[in-house]
């Protein structure tokens, strides 16, 4: 007989010992860190980007000047990455949360790969993000990969790489950060470092909170009783150790807590997600050879409340609880780098990943429903770099995964009487992934510099959309355990010049073609079932520039067009031809930033995005906005105060378009204010 599986409550007893342990070796490390001195940030050389490709990059000193609310928000001023909705994560819900770099998903599931120093960051069960669990403080850089290098990485990096790096332990430093605005939205957050006088031993730890009363997700003309302001809260903490064991060699023990609750627009439609983290790194830095070994384990508990609402949203009923979404994430990775970067440099690792999950939802008031499954991943690779001549350099990646899929199940039974209403336990499957990628870089004359890469990867569908039904309004999409694993092949070719310190410009041509797409395919007006579309392409081109007319003076240009198709659907021939829902063809940002005098900037921006369709059928149509933005930033000794407005003219930015015609709402004119202070 089947033994009970654990539940979100029993889950999370262990990582309550493991915060208390962790917090018991804090205070021991507080003791002997005292004459702190400042010490270079620990290197992590083995992180496998074989290769320059890197679509845009932040610094720390960049990440604290965008004082984003989440860190989504900053990434967005990069036309390649967007969340599946035109809303920040603040207000969105983290289901549709997933990212894909240049316009390469057709659901809300992640295409890209998102990560931590290292460590996966998409949810276990989902594929999802927690964006605002990255406090801006705590980050020492950020990078968009594209997605020959990110082949290294295996599953979920078929279209691309998000590196988030923390800062060191051994990078001293105190900072505190305060911010509020509109709709009722106060943060704080607080982050240090210190390390021991003999530089041996050092501790960071990190705490922020934020709560938003809101905005309406519904125009006033369309809301009923039952509509509520997309109410938000979170918090979190973090504490990282750093041991220095002998030379060059640092062993880092990292955990992490994040919680949040939202309200989805209604009295009764809510959900929340509590995360806990632990991981252990271990790192050396030394030359020629250096290498990183890294565990880490994941506990996620989501719940969600869907609700039907009547035509004339005065009343509302439970249509679908969700109270229980348990994950697991348990992985460990090995990587090395060595050689000589003027001839010849190698990479190679190994990496393993384990993913649990379920959800135990009631059906209305009639069924109580328990669907989920595990997903293992064990992955080899290899990269090489070779200088073939003073102006030519070659890339080469190679990977291989295999996966499984088992224990998946769904049972139904009676919320009256308990009766077993429908038991099904699906087969177990598994298979062999290969994945490589060849770049070529050529260094031509006048400081231009060209590129061409190609590459081929996969994405398995995540638990959530083999097992997982989810509604949207009254829109109800179900799960397929059936569902096999897109397959990539991209293709790049660009351009980078820097005409002379004060021009710089970046273009590029991009195709991807994908097998057995996954998406939402119709079955009446409001039902549909994530099925595989048998072929499905994604082209187009990306350009920036960035101009210094004067030395107090920065103006940009960013842009992606692409165009998204389904180019083969013989089972359902009407998605044909149809571009991915909720995918633009083009988005432009402009940025402008003036040093009016010293420790006082001017900024502004304007974005566009161009109208999309809600629906795989492209019935149904989200138009095109445009948006503005000013603020200033006044520096004073170690404090940064900056003021600004977002969405200046209060355009009505839709973002989402249900089939019985209700339209979801960005976030309308907002004043946001922040102070950050390093001490």
């Amino acid at each position: 007989m089947r033994q009970a599986r654990p539940k979100g409550s029993a889950m999370f007893a262990e990582s309550q010992r493991a915060c208390r342990l962790v917090f018991g070796l804090w205070l021991a490390a507080s003791a002997v860190a005292r004459g702190a001195e400042l010490l270079p940030p620990s290197l992590v050389l083995a992180d496998r980007r074989m290769g320059p490709a890197v679509m845009a990059d932040w610094s720390r000193e960049e990440i604290l000047k965008a004082s984003p609310r989440s860190i989504d928000e900053m990434l967005a001023r990069e036309p390649a990455f967007s969340l599946y909705r035109r809303q920040s994560a603040v207000f969105g819900n983290p289901t549709s949360s997933g990212v894909s770099l240049r316009n390469t998903g057709a659901t809300a599931a992640s295409r890209s790969l998102v990560l931590l120093d290292g460590i996966p960051q998409n949810d276990p069960f989902g594929g999802w993000v927690n964006w605002a669990r990255y406090d801006a403080l705590t980050l020492d850089s950020a990078h968009i990969v594209s997605s020959a290098p990110a082949l290294l990485w295996g599953n979920q990096a078929a279209a691309g790489v998000i590196q988030l790096n923390g800062a060191s332990p051994f990078d001293e430093r105190h900072s505190l950060a305060l911010s509020g605005g509109s709709h009722g939205g106060i943060g704080a957050s607080t982050a240090h470092a210190m390390s021991n006088a003999e530089g041996t031993l050092a501790v960071s730890f990190a705490a922020y909170g934020f709560h938003t009363d809101g905005f309406y997700a519904l125009d006033e003309s369309q809301r009923g009783a039952v509509d509520r302001r997309l109410e938000t809260e979170f918090f979190g903490e973090e504490i990282t150790f750093a041991l220095l064991l002998a030379p060059g060699v640092t062993l880092e023990p990292k955990f992490s807590h994040y919680d949040e609750h939202r309200n989805n627009g209604t009295e009764l439609s809510r959900n929340s997600t509590e995360a806990y983290d632990f991981s252990l790194r271990l790192i050396s830095d030394d030359t020629p050879l250096s290498w990183q070994a890294v565990a880490w384990h994941q506990q996620r508990d989501f719940e969600s409340v869907f609700t039907s609402v009547v035509d004339d949203r005065s009343s509302e009923s439970v249509a679908l609880n969700q109270f229980d979404v348990p994950g697991l994430g348990t992985g460990a990775a090995w990587s090395a780098a060595w050689g000589d970067e003027a001839a010849w440099s190698f990479q190679s690792g190994a990496d393993f990943r384990r993913l649990s999950g379920e959800t135990n939802e009631d059906v209305g008031t009639f069924r109580r429903r328990e669907a989920g499954g595990e997903q293992t991943f064990a992955g080899v690779f290899v990269g090489s770099a070779w200088q073939m001549s003073e102006s030519d350099r070659f890339y080469i990646n190679a990977r291989a995964d295999q996966w499984t899929i088992d224990e998946g199940r769904r049972i139904e039974t009676s919320l009256a009487s308990g009766a077993l209403l429908r038991e099904e336990r699906y087969e177990d499957r598994d298979g062999v992934e290969p994945s490589a990628s060849l770049e070529w870089i050529h260094e031509m004359p006048r400081d231009v510099e060209s590129r061409v890469a190609l590459g081929s990867g996969f994405r398995l569908p995540t638990l959530n959309e083999l097992y997982r039904p989810f509604r949207v309004r009254d829109d109800i999409v179900d799960a397929n355990p059936e569902l096999d694993s897109e397959r990539f092949l991209n293709a790049e070719a660009g351009l980078d010049w820097k005409a002379n310190d004060a021009w710089k410009l970046r273009a590029a041509l991009f195709h991807h073609w994908i097998s057995d797409a996954i998406a939402n395919v119709p079955l009446t007006g409001t039902e549909s079932i994530r099925d595989n579309v048998d072929d499905a392409r994604v082209a187009g081109f990306e350009a920036s520039a960035e101009w210094l007319p004067h030395e107090s003076v920065t103006l940009a240009v960013r842009g992606l067009w692409s165009e998204t198709k389904f180019t083969s659907s013989p089972e359902q021939l009407l998605l044909e031809g149809k571009p991915f829902p909720q995918a633009p063809d083009l988005r432009v940002i402009a940025d402008a930033e003036w040093c009016a005098f010293e420790g006082v900037s001017l900024f502004g921006g304007v974005e566009y995005g161009a109208s999309q369709f809600d629906d795989a059928l492209a019935t149904r149509v989200i138009p095109d906005y445009t948006s503005v933005r000013v603020g200033v930033m006044r520096k004073i000794g170690n404090a940064t105060l900056q003021v600004r407005i977002e969405n200046l003219f209060n355009e009505e930015i839709v973002t989402g378009s249900s089939s019985n015609g209700l339209r979801t709402l960005a976030a309308p004119r907002s004043l946001w204010a922040s102070l950050e202070w390093g001490f």
